[in-house]
C-alpha cells in the first residue's frame, strides 16, 4: 500500500510541472524569494521557549543578529557580529566590545542598553522565556554595562563556552527601546532587530514576509523581499516548486529526489547536519544490561541504512560529535561497529531471555523514521532479539508511564543537536544527569558524568579535550542509546538561486551567504 501511495504522489507531483503557476522558472536570479516551509514559529520572539524549534532556526538568522556568530559557511570558528571582540577575563567573566554604527530597523542606534534589555529581568519574566530557564545557559547570572559599547557577562560558575552560547539564535539582540515601550503581547509579533531583513507582514500559520534592510551594517541583502510560506504537505511543496511559485522548498525525502529533478531547472541541495539520530534504551528493564545494549548496536549495518534509505547522502558519525568542534573534535574516535557475530556472543552473556521489546516510534517525525525502525528490527531478529514496533501518534504516547511515573517503553527514537560548536552543546547537554538517559531511562554512568563536569567547567583546552575523549569512550562501552547516523535535511532549489545550505538547520539569506 505504501508503494502505491508513493507512486501516486510522485505521479501527481510530476504532472504538476506542466501546470502554469503564479511564478515562472527563468535563468535570471529572482529578486523576491519565496521559501515553502512545513511550519512557522508561533511568534517572532527568539527567547520564547516554544520557539526553540526547527521552524525558528530556519528563519530567525535573516531577521536577527547575535553578538557573536559561528562561521557555518567556511567552518572557521567564532566570528564577530554585533560584538567586535571579546575577552574571557576569567573562568566566570566575559567582556564584550560592541560594534559601533549599527542601526535597528527604526533607525535607532544599537548600544549596551540593548544588550542589557535582551538579557534583562523584565524579558525573563515577560513570557515563558528561555532567559529565565535552565536550558541553553544554566550558568548565566547577569550582564553589566561598562560603557555604551562594552558589556560584561558574569556566570554563576566556571563556564568555558560563554562566547559560543552567545551565538545561539535564542540570544539574538533586540531593541531595548522597542521592547520597553511596547506591551509584550504586541511586541512579540513585531519586535525591532538589526538583521538583514525587516518584518513586513506576519500571518500566523500562513506566511512571514520580510523586506530588505537597506541600512544593514553587514552589506546589502540579495533579495528585495523574502517570504516564508507554510505548505504542510510535501506534495504541495514540490508542486509549487515545479510551477515556479516557490524557489526553495524544505524537507524533501530521498525517495522524492527524482520527482524534483525531472525538471531541469531544479536541483536538490543539503545533506548531513550537526544532529545525530539515536535509539534510546529503557534501562529500567533488567534485561537491558550493557551486553544486550552493545549487542543490539553491533547488529546494525549503518552503511546499508545510509545507502538504501538516504541514497548515500547521510554520514555515520564517529561518536556524537562534529568537525565543527575544531580542536575539540576527536578525529581518531571510531565509528560505531557492525559485527553481527560479536553481537551474538554478547547476547549470550546478557540477561536477555527472548522478551518482546516494545519499540515506540512516530510515523515519520524523523526522515525515514519508520523505514529505519523496520530495517533495524530485521537486523536485531538476525541475532536473536525480538523487537516489536508500536507506532504512536504523539510524544505523550511514546513516553507513557506506569503508576510509578516510570516510562514503560522498551526503545524510542531521539536526536541530539550540536547547538553550538563545542561538545558541551551536544554529548554533554543531552547525557548530563538532568536529561533523559539518566533522569528517565536509568543510565548509571558516574564516570561519564565526572568527565562531563570537567568538560563544562575547565577553561584549559587540553584538559577539556582529554575529558571529552574519555566521555566518547565511556559512552561506547556503556551505551545508553544506539547511534545510527547524522540527521540530514534536503531542499528542492531552483537553479537560478545562488544559495547554499549550512550543516545546521539555519537558513541564511543574508549578504554573507547570498550575493
Amino acid at each position: 500500500m505504501k508503494k502505491v501511495l508513493l507512486t501516486c504522489l510522485m505521479l501527481s507531483v510530476a504532472l504538476s510541472c506542466f501546470a502554469v503557476g503564479s511564478g515562472e522558472q527563468t535563468n535570471a536570479a529572482p529578486k523576491n524569494l519565496v521559501v515553502a516551509v512545513p511550519a512557522l514559529p508561533d511568534t517572532m520572539e527568539p527567547g520564547d521557549i516554544s520557539n526553540q524549534t526547527v521552524a525558528m532556526y530556519r528563519i530567525f538568522m535573516n531577521m536577527y543578529d547575535t553578538l557573536i556568530k559561528f562561521d557555518y559557511k567556511n567552518n572557521t570558528g567564532m566570528q564577530p557580529c554585533l560584538a567586535e571582540s571579546w575577552t574571557q577575563v576569567d573562568e566566570k567573566t566575559l567582556d564584550v566590545n560592541l560594534r559601533k554604527g549599527v542601526k535597528f530597523w527604526d533607525g535607532s542606534d544599537f548600544t549596551a542598553d540593548d544588550v542589557l534589555a535582551t538579557f534583562g529581568p523584565r524579558r525573563a519574566l515577560s513570557a515563558d522565556s528561555i532567559m529565565g530557564k535552565d536550558k541553553n545557559w544554566p550558568a548565566f547570572q547577569e550582564v553589566q554595562k561598562i560603557d555604551d559599547y562594552k558589556v560584561r557577562f558574569i556566570a554563576k560558575n566556571a563556564d568555558p563556552t560563554m562566547a559560543q552560547i552567545l551565538s545561539l539564535p535564542s540570544y539574538s539582540i533586540i531593541s531595548g527601546k522597542g521592547f520597553n515601550s511596547t506591551d509584550f503581547q504586541e511586541w512579540q509579533y513585531k519586535p525591532l532587530a538589526t538583521g538583514p531583513y525587516k518584518i513586513k507582514e506576519f500571518v500566523d500559520n500562513e506566511y512571514l514576509k520580510l523586506e530588505a534592510n537597506a541600512e544593514y551594517w553587514g552589506g546589502k541583502p540579495a533579495y528585495d523581499t523574502l517570504t516564508f510560506t507554510v505548505v504542510p504537505e510535501i506534495a504541495a511543496r514540490i508542486a509549487g516548486l515545479q510551477a515556479g511559485d516557490f524557489q526553495i522548498i524544505c524537507d524533501v525525502s530521498p525517495d522524492l529526489f527524482s520527482t524534483v529533478t525531472t525538471n531541469p531547472n531544479l536541483d536538490i541541495a543539503g545533506g548531513s547536519i550537526t544532529t545525530a539520530r539515536t535509539i534510546y534504551f529503557n534501562m529500567h528493564k533488567p534485561y537491558q544490561d550493557v551486553y544486550l545494549r552493545k549487542a543490539m548496536s553491533y547488529a546494525i549495518d549503518r552503511d546499508l541504512l545510509v545507502k538504501t534509505l538516504f541514497n548515500g547522502k547521510v554520514e555515520v558519525p564517529n561518536g556524537i560529535q562534529w568537525k565543527s568542534y575544531g580542536d575539540m573534535y576527536i578525529s581518531e574516535h571510531p565509528k560505531p561497529k557492525y559485527d553481527p557475530e560479536l553481537a551474538k556472543e554478547l547476547l549470550k552473556k546478557s540477561a536477555y531471555n527472548g522478551e518482546e521489546i516494545e519499540y515506540r516510534v512516530r510515523k515519520d517525525y524523523y526522515t525515514a523514521e519508520l523505514d529505519t525502525a523496520q530495517a533495524c528490527i530485521e537486523m536485531w531478529k538476525a541475532i536473536g532479539v525480538n523487537v516489536k514496533i508500536q507506532v504512536c501518534e504523539n510524544w505523550g504516547q511514546v513516553n507513557a508511564t506506569d503508576e510509578n511515573k516510570i516510562r514503560t517503553l522498551g526503545l524510542r527514537n531521539t536526536s541530539h543537536n550540536g547547538l553550538f560548536p563545542d561538545p558541551v552543546s551536544g554529548l554533554w547537554r543531552t547525557y548530563k544527569p538532568s536529561y533523559d538517559a539518566t533522569r528517565y531511562f536509568n543510565w548509571n554512568a558516574p564516570d561519564f558524568h565526572e568527565q562531563g563536569k570537567i568538560l563544562s567547567s575547565s577553561i584549559d583546552p587540553n584538559t577539556r579535550r582529554a575529558a571529552f575523549k574519555k566521555m566518547l569512550e565511556i559512552w561506547d562501552e556503556n551505551p545508553p542509546a544506539i547511534l545510527l547516523y547524522n540527521v540530514a535535511t534536503f531542499y528542492g532549489v531552483a537553479k537560478n538561486v545562488n544559495w547554499a545550505p549550512y550543516e545546521v538547520y539555519y537558513m541564511d539569506f543574508g549578504p554573507n551567504n547570498v550575493k
